[in-house]
């Protein structure tokens, strides 16, 4: 990481906490920035650094008081800005899995849009499930997150009980 990297992460500790002790699967950089994390808290986003060969993700969290916004790529406070995802909660239909790292995990459905959320509580991982893609959207289990039906075609061979 070069130093220009690490004086921008140094800044940024102050309105923010680094996910320690998380696994994840790291989302994939392109470009760097500040992405965020489509997982319906508003609160968790990425970065990505140049390490002087390839560019690598840091996963972060705003703190309590904080939401991220995307536009401005940086986390402001919850009494200036809206959060705009707008995963929903549904009724649980199936028993609870076992979380081992962070992500976010299909359920079987005809439309492809429910997933659960692995997180890191501070203590251990924790579920947030039975989640709903909004919209049109559905749930793409290789990039884990709710995309266009056109970016990815829903099989539809499972059926809801």
């Amino acid at each position: 990481m070069d130093r220009f990297s690490i004086v921008v992460l140094l800044c940024l500790c102050s309105s923010l906490k680094i996910a320690e002790g998380q696994t994840t699967a790291k989302p994939t950089c392109t470009e760097i920035g500040a992405f965020e994390i489509n997982d319906g808290t508003c609160k968790n986003y990425y970065i990505c650094v140049n390490d002087g060969e390839t560019l690598n993700p840091v996963i972060l969290s705003c703190a309590s008081s904080a939401i991220f916004d995307p536009s401005q790529g940086i986390c402001v406070s919850q009494n200036t800005a809206t959060c705009q995802q707008t995963t929903t909660m549904a009724p649980s239909t199936t028993s609870a899995p076992f979380c081992l790292r962070y992500g976010r995990f299909p359920i079987q459905d005809v439309e492809c849009k429910k997933y659960y959320l692995c997180y890191w509580n501070g203590t251990r991982y924790a579920i947030m499930g039975n989640l709903t893609c909004p919209n049109t959207l559905v749930f793409y289990p290789l990039a884990e997150k709710c995309v266009s039906p056109r970016t990815y075609n829903c099989s539809g061979t499972t059926k809801s009980g």
